[in-house]
């Protein structure tokens, strides 16, 4: 017999294939998410090495390899490219796997904080459809960013340390596991990937079910796994010296020479408004609890819902200590504010799925059409383009003329156009250098400039650039 929350998992699924895989599904992509994607797809065909990827003849910043992220991410992507083929779905696949994972990941943790109490236990997709509305993060999984495969390896330190709350003869290997997968999540985003390290502190701060001197134990246990291999890999040449150019000259650049917001609390202001939305439907919910005397058991979920919050706010605030601040930095800390919000509204969620349960039958057959509408909307997207339009339409006919591993001229002024640099390098690996040394030039039709010399426009119907062939 299928279970009463069949119907509700049914439009969480709706949902969280409607708010990404339709774009997913078609071309465009934003430019940090191609040029993450280029770098993995030249590793799958061997270019570059894992600690010393490549994204273009000229890469970026004048370094010989790309280093403005960790490797990891670049590894994992490359064997997708190697097993699947060079299509664009290929990272399109990449990236929704991630958020399903994720998904899967948010249920485990619901579960695992329910597993005493059957009632809420069969709940996750409450947190799930809370999670994935949040407009940055359907944004980012639908996107190739790499905040959302670290938002799987902090999931599962978490989840990890979660069970290890618990005792249990396996404490020890939970602890092990879980300083695991915070290594790999500092190898996909740097140093924002430690925040788990937190986690015992905070429980013990709020749930008050250990002693400090455990906590002080698994706090231990979690951090020396990651700095004993981090003391390995910087003992290792070829570890060293990508890490070392990474953390000295790429992340601690931007962080004291290129700011990305004005003031410090930009993140604290962005999280509120991204979860503004989850906020008001949570004091709503429990507002007309209270005017129908629906029993909330508020008393008894409150250091629960702090507690998860906390999880996300130790995820995120550190950002503030720079100015270098984006809203997707955030996305690994989004399940945790999720699941913390849902924990203050389960009782009355459950509430009313049973009030709907005498209507199974029609909210299941409801459930089960808008599940099929959103797959058949969203492949019909196939051939369409999300982004980009014109660009793409001359890196089609660009890709055509100019043969494959090719170096392409382009105008100073021009240089920084990186998303004309990442679809040339992710469909038809072609570079672009700033000088004027190379068989073919392309310049930008909304800057006047006359016609090169040496060179000859090639006739293609082009929308935002000429291409010119040396004569």
């Amino acid at each position: 017999m299928l279970h009463r929350q069949t119907p509700f998992w049914l439009i969480a699924i709706s949902i969280s294939i409607a708010l990404t895989l339709p774009k997913l599904i078609q071309d465009g992509m934003f430019m940090d998410a191609m040029l993450y994607t280029s770098v993995s797809h030249n590793l799958s065909m061997g270019i570059g090495t894992f600690w010393f990827p490549q994204f273009s003849t000229q890469n970026v910043a004048g370094l010989s390899a790309f280093h403005e992220q960790p490797p990891l991410v670049f590894g994992i992507q490359a064997v997708f490219f190697k097993v699947f083929g060079d299509s664009m779905y290929v990272e399109r696949f990449y990236t929704f796997l991630t958020m399903c994972v994720t998904a899967i990941f948010i249920n485990l943790l619901w579960k695992e904080n329910y597993r005493d109490g059957q009632r809420f236990k069969g709940m996750g997709w409450l947190p799930i459809v809370l999670w994935i509305t949040i407009p940055v993060c359907f944004w980012s999984y639908s996107n190739n960013m790499h905040e959302n495969t670290m938002s799987v390896f902090t999931l599962l330190a978490v989840l990890l340390l979660y069970k290890s709350f618990r005792g249990g003869k396996y404490q020890l290997v939970l602890w092990m596991f879980s300083g695991g997968f915070i290594l790999l999540a500092t190898l996909s985003k740097g140093l924002p990937g430690f925040f788990p390290i937190a986690v015992p502190f905070l429980y013990w701060a709020i749930i008050r079910k250990q002693s400090f001197s455990k906590t002080i134990l698994q706090t231990g246990a979690i951090t020396l796994v990651p700095v004993i291999i981090y003391a390995v890999l910087f003992y290792l040449p070829e570890s060293k010296e990508s890490l070392s150019v990474y953390f000295f000259q790429r992340a601690l650049h931007r962080i004291n020479e290129a700011p990305t917001v004005d003031h410090r609390f930009y993140i604290l202001i962005r999280i509120f408004m991204e979860l503004l939305p989850q906020i008001l439907l949570v004091v709503l919910v429990l507002f007309v609890a209270r005017t129908k005397k629906i029993k909330t058991h508020l008393s008894g979920q409150i250091r629960k819902a702090i507690f998860f919050i906390s999880i996300g706010l130790s995820a995120s605030l550190p950002l503030m200590l720079t100015l270098v601040q984006r809203g997707f930095y955030f996305v690994p800390a989004l399940p945790f504010f999720a699941i913390g919000l849902a924990v203050l509204i389960a009782p009355v969620a459950f509430d009313f799925v049973e009030r709907t349960d005498k209507r199974r039958k029609m909210t299941l057959g409801a459930s089960a059409f808008l599940l099929i509408t959103v797959i058949i909307i969203s492949f019909l997207q196939t051939g369409k383009t999300s982004r980009d339009r014109d660009l793409l339409h001359d890196i089609y006919l660009i890709g055509k003329v100019v043969p494959k591993q090719t170096t392409v001229s382009i105008p100073p002024e021009s240089w920084n156009n990186w998303s004309l640099q990442c679809y040339l390098m992710r469909y038809f690996n072609i570079s672009l250098d700033s000088d004027y040394s190379r068989d073919y030039l392309l310049t930008d039709k909304s800057i006047q400039t006359d016609t090169p010399v040496g060179y000859k426009k090639v006739e293609i119907k082009t929308r935002e650039y000429n291409l010119y062939r040396r004569e």
